[in-house]
């Protein structure tokens, strides 16, 4: 059968796993084009368009499937905060809070291959942290970071295995709707396969979920979820450039929330990236209703930069409705 892209999925090696689902992506439009696109990654001559390239790269992946040859534990996580407040550099005076995430594009510098040298001491020095704060580390990065991070993981996990961490948020491998079917489910594969790394080395690490299609992406993640009965919470990035401009990515991002709510077992916490706005906020706690969600964002360093505080100039109902959004 051959799609719209021009490929014939009949021939593909991941023909079983995707589904032969055309998600009429930019390769369609690359061959339609003409010469006003050359050389970049989805023109009709690109590597992942060769089905000898896809095999080679699924044998390297281990498959695509969310299957992994060894038996793990998933880490036993503290009690989680309602709100995972980003910090993205340091104060002057001490921070004094319950919880922060750390950014990881902050720990990764640009390259993504190795710990800077300043994050090689303890994170609460670094950070002029109090002793009792509890850390997450969040990596809602750019891919050219992720792409270093994957080159080098084994090096990384070790490295972060010494920062004595509360929390990790899996690395979160970009699935573009518009992109081939197939680097979607390579990017997964690979979040898989790092969060299970990230386990088998003792990091209390939670799994990032992303998919692009429910059908059948999501879905495997979520029978995947409720096959792990000591799993307790996952991680869905729902920000990016392309979410905040476009009203229909929010959309999308909200139907699918829903979905996945509704096929995960009840006991699961959804830990969220990447949503500030309390209207945004009141959404997702609608599109998961009794769900708990904890919200990892920078909001309150964003204010902080023009000198305002979370709950500046609010009116007492604000503020309570504003509660009752995040509770």
């Amino acid at each position: 059968m051959t799609n719209a892209c021009g490929l014939n999925c009949d021939l593909c090696p991941a023909a079983r796993r995707c589904g032969k689902r055309c998600n009429f992506c930019v390769v369609a439009g690359h061959r339609m084009g003409g010469s006003r696109c050359r050389g970049c990654g989805y023109c009709p001559d690109s590597p992942i368009l060769n089905m000898d390239v896809r095999r080679r790269v699924m044998d390297h992946l281990g498959g695509l499937d969310l299957v992994w040859p060894r038996e793990v534990v998933h880490p036993r996580l503290p009690d989680l905060p309602l709100h995972l407040p980003v910090l993205v550099q340091a104060y002057a005076d001490p921070v004094d809070l319950s919880w922060v995430a750390i950014h990881g594009g902050r720990l990764l510098g640009v390259t993504g291959r190795g710990l800077t040298p300043k994050h090689r001491r303890r994170l609460h020095e670094v950070y002029r942290l109090a002793p009792t704060t509890k850390i997450a580390l969040e990596f809602y990065v750019e891919d050219r970071v992720l792409e270093g991070l994957w080159t080098s993981r084994w090096t990384i996990v070790n490295e972060l295995a010494s920062l004595g961490a509360d929390l990790i948020l899996t690395p979160n491998f970009s699935v573009w709707f518009d992109h081939p079917r197939f680097e979607a489910l390579m990017q997964i594969r690979k979040a898989y396969c790092l969060y299970m790394e990230m386990v088998e080395a003792g990091l209390p690490a939670v799994p990032v979920i992303s998919f692009n299609l429910f059908e059948p992406d999501g879905r495997l993640w979520a029978e995947w979820v409720n096959g792990q009965s000591s799993l307790q919470a996952v991680s869905l990035f729902c920000g990016g450039k392309k979410v905040h401009a476009s009203k229909r990515h929010l959309r999308e991002n909200l139907e699918d929330i829903a979905l996945f709510h509704e096929a995960v077992r009840p006991d699961i916490t959804f830990i969220i990236g990447g949503v500030h706005a309390p209207d945004r906020l009141a959404a997702y706690r609608i599109a998961a209703p009794g769900r708990r969600l904890v919200f990892c964002n920078g909001m309150a360093y964003a204010l902080a930069q023009r000198r305002r505080l979370l709950d500046v100039r609010r009116g007492v109902q604000e503020r309570l409705d504003l509660l009752r959004v995040l509770v």
